[in-house]
């Protein structure tokens, strides 16, 4: 018998090359960039490193290259223990690698090297790797594998939860509403929110599009839900950020992590909130990933009132 699986995700692995700059550089323009280094990203899999660290169990479904960096990558996310056994390898191709631009206050930018081996082939969802999960996680880097997995999930039975990106949305924009009636929770940043209401005509409603609840994070602000229940919004927790690559892929691994265990929205929001502040604080998306010990602490030092102690790696 297949053992259980709590989420499986869908999307890429890649390599991220962090450099340092002092300002972002405009057009016709150069800066001057320090490297930090060559570190494993990618949306799918630092939402499944994220999932692994809080207890929950993953499976990954992504490709990579036939290079030294995509076998970086992948030994990176098995480390944590998420099942990587249906993460393709593609022959004579590259690895999916991006280039962050990370500015003092740990802001990024993010330049796309996309090869054929950025997202998974619909050939590579096959029934082994739906087998035993609970709930299917996706971005929209692939809009027909995003159809085929949310298809495929609601006739499984299965819960379903979309984390969409303004340069994703690009790819299929008059698929949006239709992708929307098959998912139950709706991942957005506020120009996320902004680009899905330029595209439907109007602001994203829960239960109208499909999407039963639709969860925007707010940066520093915190984080809000919206749902056919209502409105509940949980404040941020200030941090000095260093790198918030994968912030938001943590604050979905999060916040699935406590709807999976039946938690209040209100939790669900305030252990995202605190999630995704303390990935901020070290350098590399995967290495900033805390653990569930560290997101408990972080929260009872917010709630006793004590100063915030580095406790991203406890």
């Amino acid at each position: 018998m297949t053992p259980g699986v709590d989420v499986l995700c869908i999307g890429d692995l890649d390599m991220d090359l962090l450099v340092a700059v002092s300002e972002r550089p405009g057009s016709d323009e150069k800066v001057s960039g320090r490297r930090l280094g060559l570190m494993p990203g990618g949306m799918a899999a630092n939402t499944a490193v994220a999932l692994a660290r809080l207890g929950r169990s993953v499976r990954l479904l992504a490709a990579i290259g036939d290079d030294a960096e995509g076998a970086t990558a992948l030994a990176s996310v098995a480390a944590d223990g998420v099942d990587v056994s249906h993460v393709a390898r593609r022959t004579g191709t590259d690895t999916f690698m991006c280039i962050v631009l990370l500015a003092p206050s740990g802001e990024k930018t993010l330049i796309r090297l996309e090869t054929e081996a950025f997202m998974p082939r619909l050939s590579d969802l096959t029934p082994a790797s739906l087998a035993g999960v609970r709930h299917v996680h996706l971005s929209y880097g692939s809009p027909e594998l995003t159809a085929c997995a949310l298809a495929q999930a609601r006739r499984l039975g299965l819960s379903t939860s979309l984390d969409l990106e303004v340069p994703d949305l690009k790819r299929a924009p008059e698929r949006l509403a239709d992708f929307l009636q098959l998912v139950d929770v709706l991942f957005l940043n506020r120009a996320g929110w902004e680009a899905v209401s330029d595209i439907l005509g109007h602001a994203p409603e829960p239960g109208t599009e499909g999407s039963g609840t639709i969860v925007v994070t707010l940066g520093a602000d915190g984080s809000r839900q919206v749902s056919t229940d209502g409105v509940e919004q949980a404040p941020g927790m200030p941090v000095e950020a260093v790198d918030t690559t994968g912030a938001g892929d943590c604050f979905a691994a999060a916040y699935l992590a406590r709807l999976l265990e039946g938690a209040p929205v209100r939790e669900r929001l305030r252990f995202a909130n605190a999630a995704a502040a303390l990935s901020t604080q070290t350098f590399g998306a995967h290495a900033g990933m805390p653990l569930r010990a560290a997101v408990e602490a972080r929260l009872s030092d917010k709630e006793l009132g004590r100063p915030h102690t580095d406790y991203a790696h406890a």
